[in-house]
């Protein structure tokens, strides 16, 4: 009698935590169909172009897993007198989560050209 007790508590102990598996599992997986809409903003940090991209849920959003700013900075190459000139330098921040933020800075004796957000689905 004893031992039909216990086998009938494993039994549903088994079953509850297959459900509790399930539930989780769907879960996790709503969680990773979530709508963000990115943004990105440059600021001078010391006289330096600095980027920074983040997401937030939004319902009007796209599906993101991983986001970074990409910054297009005019260095200014050249000593001389009218021997100076631009060149484009393109700077990529790491990839980061959608609560995370994602930074990068260009160096100095740079202007900005133009930033954006990259996304990963």
């Amino acid at each position: 009698m004893i031992w039909g007790k216990k086998a009938a508590v494993g039994a549903l102990a088994a079953v509850l935590m297959a459900t509790g598996v399930g539930v989780a599992t769907a879960g996790t997986a709503q969680a990773a169909g979530a709508r963000y809409k990115c943004t990105s903003e440059v600021h001078l940090d010391l006289g330096r172009p600095t980027a920074t991209s983040s997401c937030k849920k939004s319902s009007s959003g796209k599906k993101v897993t991983k986001h970074r700013v990409k910054l297009v900075c005019d260095v200014i190459r050249g000593t001389g007198a009218g021997s100076e000139h631009t060149i484009p330098w393109t700077l990529w921040g790491p990839w980061k989560k959608p609560g995370e933020k994602s930074t990068v800075k260009c160096g100095l004796r740079s202007f900005t050209r133009s930033w954006t957000v990259e996304t990963r689905a």
